[in-house]
């Protein structure tokens, strides 16, 4: 069916990225009012969306990749292929977060909630046990010498890891701007992974004329509970919230 131009349908705006807790499947956001704006942490404190945490700032925008992969079948008769099928398939979600703190860079590598040690007194203690497990985020007081010189607000183990060590899982969402012709009122676009995955290299750089950031790279995994109307396992869903 033939559709008119619509400037309207066109979206510009960076998006606010949430990340859940380890090993646990989020579905959903709940904001405190209905007036209220997903892209605003304060308000995300209503069912699920008190378990997402806030990773701030963000540079390069949000992007969500869909890579599917095709065979082919040829035949004598053609020139081109008979057929394709699709052989296999991965979805990622890449950003690059600019607030370099422990905290962002211990989402950024897929770190144990052990490996995470905080003071009393850190933001950090928002991931004490995360995923809802029995491990705590110990105190770290001190580095070496007299605790009252060395004293740390929080301090990240890069862990070595082991043989088929199994990558940690968090759901991942971000939430943008929609198009505004889908109400007079206002609305906005919410992108939710159920299973994400950072399992590719990320660099720091520590530079004297340029922002340190964390460039991460989320892979989403098909979901073991939510599943697609056709009965398929589901990465994600995107939903055009009106509020």
């Amino acid at each position: 069916m033939a559709r008119n131009f619509d400037p309207k349908n066109i979206i510009v705006g960076a998006a606010t990225f949430y990340v859940g807790p380890q090993g646990v499947e989020l579905t959903k956001i709940n904001v405190a009012g209905s007036a209220d704006t997903a892209q605003d942490p304060t308000v995300m404190t209503q069912g699920d969306s008190a378990s997402w945490n806030h990773l701030g700032y963000t540079q390069n925008g949000v992007t969500l990749n869909i890579e599917p992969t095709y065979g082919e079948v040829v035949v004598d008769q053609l020139l081109d292929v008979a057929r394709l099928f699709k052989s296999s398939q991965r979805v990622m979600v890449a950003t690059s977060l600019t607030e370099t703190t422990l905290e962002n860079l211990y989402v950024a590598i897929g770190s144990k909630e052990t490996d995470l040690k905080a003071a009393a007194v850190a933001s950090a203690n928002v991931w004490v046990n995360d995923g809802n497990t029995a491990a705590t985020v110990t105190a770290s007081n001190h580095i070496s010498g007299a605790a009252s010189a060395n004293v740390v607000a929080a301090a990240l183990d890069l862990n070595g890891g082991a043989l088929g060590y199994t990558p940690i899982e968090r759901s991942v969402c971000f939430v943008g701007p929609a198009p505004s012709n889908i109400t007079t009122s206002k609305s906005e676009r919410i992108y939710i992974g159920y299973r994400a995955t950072s399992m590719d290299a990320v660099g720091v750089a520590v530079q004297r004329d340029n922002a340190t950031l964390f460039p991460v790279n989320f892979r989403l995994l098909p979901s073991q509970t939510n599943e697609a109307a056709d009965g398929n396992a589901a990465y994600g869903k995107i939903v055009d919230r009106v509020y």
